[in-house]
């Protein structure tokens, strides 16, 4: 496969040349996750504004939107070529419009010309983008959900994974039935948390996780049609760590390694790793994992779930959730006492969210 540069000499993310490399090998979905402030929403907005092509730009909530309409809030201001040209406002409950606008020079007696105004994109919340009533996105080839793994102190959207997977069937229609290019997202975060149910129902949860295992920078699988990139541009980073914030905090805190070094902030990898199956025997599987117990001592490993294993299946549902709590009451001890392995970060997210802890 031909080789993709990422970054631009200057150390910037490269955002024309993997958009050209994914046209070329049909990827649909480019995620970026990693380092702040190596340019991610920047030269992708400035990529699509460039393009153009109308685009569609995603946050997660209403009031995220609303707050980057606000003047100097607004992702396009820090753009240079289009700092004062780009009119990002709300044109209804659910949606915003964003519009270029041109100033052309005055010829002749004519004192004053009207500046040209061109509808160059559409800013929803993934929030609410299902309210939107007799929407067709068929003028929209890509868009970009920015920010789409939310820091911790942030509202957590309900069903995230389910309403970005609506909200991609919903944009883009019909138009691979009819022989068309399927619409582009170009998903961007920090690396906040592992657990992002977006993540999870685009079943890229596990690849992400091995990437930053390994310290692996690019992923792309054609026949799914996705590339995961994680950025490690070591001039900006270096550049990043001699500023004025990690002279004060150092780099090396949760924050830091979030911020310079693609480290998911939130995720607790303690008691995470492989351990062989023949020294346990299956508990119960429940959800999303398998239950284990430790054949000679009492310790649990939870698994991918293991089909017709242990002695209860259990669903996720809630009614589900609150019978197996009730038939195994010691998990959330088990877990406290340091009794608990997993497998990876992914069966150990699922395996808090059903005893309650996250």
């Amino acid at each position: 496969m031909d080789k993709l540069n990422l970054y631009t000499k200057a150390g910037w993310l490269n955002a024309p040349a993997i958009a050209e490399y994914a046209t070329r090998h049909r990827i649909n979905f480019i995620v970026i996750i990693g380092k702040r402030q190596i340019g991610k929403t920047y030269n992708v907005l400035k990529y699509l504004l460039d393009s153009g092509n109308p685009f569609i730009f995603l946050r997660r909530t209403r009031t995220e939107l609303e707050m980057l309409g606000a003047g100097a809030n607004s992702p396009f201001e820090k753009i240079k070529e289009y700092k004062d040209r780009i009119d990002f406002r709300a044109d209804s409950s659910y949606t915003a419009s964003i519009d270029l606008i041109t100033y052309p020079e005055p010829t002749g007696d004519v004192k004053e010309v009207k500046e040209e105004v061109k509808r160059v994109g559409m800013g929803a919340a993934l929030s609410t983008i299902g309210n939107i009533r007799g929407f067709s996105a068929d003028q929209y080839k890509e868009g970009v959900f920015d920010e789409f793994i939310p820091e911790e102190h942030l509202y957590h959207v309900r069903n995230e994974g389910g309403a970005f997977l609506a909200a991609h069937d919903t944009i883009n229609g019909n138009r691979e039935l009819e022989g068309r290019p399927c619409f582009r997202w170009w998903l961007l975060a920090n690396a906040n948390d592992l657990g992002s149910d977006i993540l999870e129902q685009l079943h890229l949860t596990r690849d992400v996780e091995r990437m930053t295992i390994r310290g692996d920078e690019l992923k792309i699988n054609t026949e799914r049609g996705f590339m995961i990139i994680m950025p490690d541009s070591e001039g900006i980073t270096e550049k990043r760590a001699r500023t004025g914030l990690y002279k004060l905090i150092g780099t090396d805190n949760d924050y830091a390694r979030m911020s310079l070094g693609n480290q998911f902030s939130k995720n607790d990898d303690t008691g995470v790793g492989a351990r062989p199956l023949r020294e346990y025997n299956p508990l119960c599987t429940v959800g999303n994992i398998t239950i284990h117990i430790g054949k000679g001592e009492k310790v649990l490993y939870i698994t991918d779930p293991q089909k017709n294993k242990g002695r209860h299946t259990f669903t996720d549902k809630p009614s589900a959730l609150a019978t197996f709590n009730r038939t195994y009451p010691d998990l959330r001890t088990a877990y406290q006492c340091g009794r608990v392995y997993f497998q990876d970060m992914r069966v150990k997210n699922y395996f808090l969210e059903y005893i309650g802890v996250k």
